[in-house]
Formats: structure tokens, sequence, C-alpha cells
């Protein structure tokens, strides 16, 4: 990776991480009692609107089940095995995370080797960057609470990987894992459970509004994973953080990103630098959109307009 990109790798870490400092730290743990099943095969420990804690899935079959993400650190990753086993008995389990931030991925050493890590090989490719522990760095330091989560966490070798698209039999329903990065991050892998139209979509569509936090996040592809995940007309939407939802979530993604796109590229067609660009697309549309998040997502649309 150039200098200059891992430079504003690290400010974007910095840029996404810090806002959660100034607010009064509540530890990011997983509720087992937040445990719910939402479809006939589909379970979800919801992340009680704590930040740093992510929606958590199960998905059941007759023969075995998908675990989606885990939580910060093995104390996490040791709930949301017990909830697997839990609604899932001793089926063999399949884990899976929808990127490889901490929150998500460093409660996968919880994990006994006989459950099978499935990867992108996006993701395979961004744990191999000498900045794939920065973020969890920065994570370390919120709290000592954080720390002695994360002491000793790194990453899980991959078990299973596929490029684009990996289909699970789980018996009696099939589950597809996609690959839909560089949006959020390279690796950003969504699940759909298509026989219960339900949709874990990570950080690719929620509530809250896209953080463009990796240098190659890209305006263009984020619009066509948008596309995706509409296609598959999803009833229910899991979002990485936040409320459930339903396919408005993808609507209102591709309404914003696709604002900011256009806005960017034709102050950049004046002739407009990076800078000055953020200050007049931010000060057309900040009232609309109240979030630290669109000088990211502003900086990715300067860098693909012509």
């Amino acid at each position: 990776m150039h200098v200059r990109f891992r430079a504003v790798l690290i400010a974007a870490t910095l840029a996404f991480a810090l806002p959660a400092l100034a607010q009064t730290i509540v530890a990011p743990m997983l509720k087992p009692e937040n445990l719910k099943q939402i479809t006939p095969h589909v379970h979800v420990i919801t992340d009680d609107g704590v930040a740093q804690v992510p929606n958590a899935g199960i998905v059941v079959g007759e023969k075995a089940a998908l675990v989606i993400d885990t939580g910060l650190g093995a104390r996490n990753g040791a709930i949301v095995l017990n909830a697997a086993r839990k609604v899932a008995g001793t089926k063999p389990l399949y884990l899976v995370s929808t990127h490889i931030h901490p929150e998500h991925d460093m409660g996968a050493s919880a994990f006994p080797a006989d459950v099978k890590m499935i990867r992108a090989t996006a993701q395979v490719t961004e744990i191999a960057s000498p900045d794939a522990l920065t973020i969890t760095g920065i994570f370390r330091k919120m709290s000592p609470f954080h720390k002695e989560l994360l002491e000793g966490a790194t990453f899980r070798k991959p078990d299973i990987t596929f490029e684009k698209e990996h289909t699970l039999d789980l018996g009696g329903i099939s589950v597809r894992l996609i690959a839909v990065g560089p949006t959020h991050t390279p690796g950003d892998t969504v699940v759909w459970i298509e026989s219960d139209r339900v949709l874990f979509a990570g950080d690719v569509a929620m509530q809250g509004m896209p953080s463009f936090i990796s240098p190659l996040s890209s305006v263009r592809q984020w619009l066509a994973a948008l596309g995706e995940l509409d296609a598959l007309k999803p009833a229910t939407i899991v979002p990485s953080h936040g409320p459930l939802g339903d396919a408005q979530f993808i609507a209102t993604y591709r309404s914003y990103i696709t604002e900011i796109r256009d806005r960017t590229a034709a102050e950049k067609a004046l002739g407009w630098r990076l800078e000055q660009v953020i200050e007049r697309v931010s000060s057309a549309i900040g009232t609309r959109y109240p979030n630290n998040r669109l000088a990211g997502a502003i900086s990715a649309a300067y860098r693909e307009a012509p």
C-alpha cells in the first residue's frame, strides 16, 4: 500500500473511532438475553444500540448452522458460540464475518477448531495487509475494558475461501455468501437466506449513513452492490449495527450515495480542489445528512469523478 493511502486509512479510522470516545463508554458486550428468533431459520442477538457491538446472527438448518459475526474479542465470541449451541444443539457450525473490523471478527478465537471459518478472498487479502490491525489498535485504546477484550486478539485463518459467491447447504436451507466490496471495506460480505427473505447486510446497508472508511472504498462499487441487494428483494435486513429494517435501507443508501456522486462530480468539473469540494458539498446537504461521514464519501466520489 502506498504511504499516502496508508495515511488516508489511518485518518479514516480515527474519524470512525473518535466520536465514540467523546461519549460515555459503555461495555461493548453482547447480551445473551437479546437472542431472538426472527424467522423460522434465523436468530439474531441484537446490539441493544451499544457502540462497537454487532447484530450477531445464527442461521439453523436441519444438518448445520451458520454464525454471522462474533463480537469484540473472545469473551463476546463465547456468548455468540453459546447462543449458537442453544439454538443449533450439536450440529456442525460454520462462521463468517461481514467484514474484518474487530467487533465483527475478533471473537472468532472463542470458536473451537471444528467450526469452519469462511472468508471471501478479499478479506484474506485485507488481513495480509500491514494495516489490517490498525482499527483494532484504535479500539484497544478506547478504554481499559476494550483493551482487556482485545488482549491477544488476532484473525482466524479460513477453512473455506471464495471469490464472489459461496452457497452453503445447512440441510433443508440454502445460504448464499456474497462478496460485494470494496464498499465499507474491501472484504464486505453479505449473507442471504432466500427461504426466509432475510439479508445480513453488514455495513453495506443500515440506518446509519455509509462509512467510506477504506482508501479503496468505491462509490461505483457501493452503488453496484446496492443494486445486487435490491434485486434480492429482502423482507428483513439485519445490519451490522442498529435496528433491523427492510429494503428502505437500500433505497436510502442509494439516494445518498448517488447525490454525493453527482454533486461531487459537478464541483470537480468546475476545478475545485478536494478540500473545497468537501466543504461545498457538505454545506449543501449537511442539514439533511447531519453525520461525520460526509467527507469520506465525498473523497471517494472525488477520486472516481472524471
